[in-house]
């Protein structure tokens, strides 16, 4: 597979870095995690949990402007991409719309094949994963109480022609992985 972008998009917690790195490892694909983008600035403000001071979202969106008319632009031909985006909002906050487009002009501009993968999960598990310390230092929400509204949020409904929805309660990383391949040779290997 080659010119391939995997949009992985779901709630905090539903495995969306872990499934990447899979996903990643297994098609030669770099892996452009949300947090490769905002980490950069929080490692400069280090949030306490607080509120972040204003404009520091502005700033981490510079970042992914950046990457991602790079990717556009320069990025190898056949070079395969996973993309990873967190959703909270029911129906979708406005940044995800806007997030959502940019991706699909990405894949446009590349003439990439983009399969959007919707990832859920059950409130018991992703109040589990939620807390688990590793987020805690890559900035990410680590708030368990978060997860039954981030568990009962409908798929984000991103209107594309190659969507795969996936709930990870009962499915490891691994099988995780093995269906969102098994969906792109199918789709592109008729």
């Amino acid at each position: 597979m080659k010119n391939v972008i995997v949009y992985l998009v779901g709630p905090p917690g539903v495995g969306k870095y872990t499934v990447g790195k899979l996903v990643a490892e297994r098609l030669s694909a770099k892996l452009l995690d949300n947090h490769f983008w905002s980490n950069p600035i929080f490692e400069v403000v280090e949030p306490d949990g607080g509120p972040l001071p204003a404009g520091v979202w502005d700033r981490a969106d510079d970042v992914l402007s950046a990457v991602l008319e790079t990717v556009a632009r320069f990025g190898p031909a056949e070079r395969n991409y996973v993309f990873t985006h967190a959703v909270s909002d029911p129906g979708g906050h406005p940044i995800d719309w806007i997030m959502a487009g940019r991706l699909l002009w990405v894949a446009e501009r590349r003439r990439a094949s983009l399969l959007v993968v919707r990832l859920a999960c059950g409130q018991e598990q992703l109040r589990e994963r939620i807390s688990n310390e590793e987020r805690r230092r890559r900035f990410k929400t680590t708030d368990a109480g978060q997860a039954a509204s981030l568990a009962s949020l409908a798929p984000f409904p991103i209107n594309h022609d190659w969507v795969l929805d996936l709930d990870t309660s009962g499915l490891g990383p691994a099988d995780t992985a093995d269906r969102i391949e098994g969906e792109l040779l199918s789709r592109l290997h008729p």
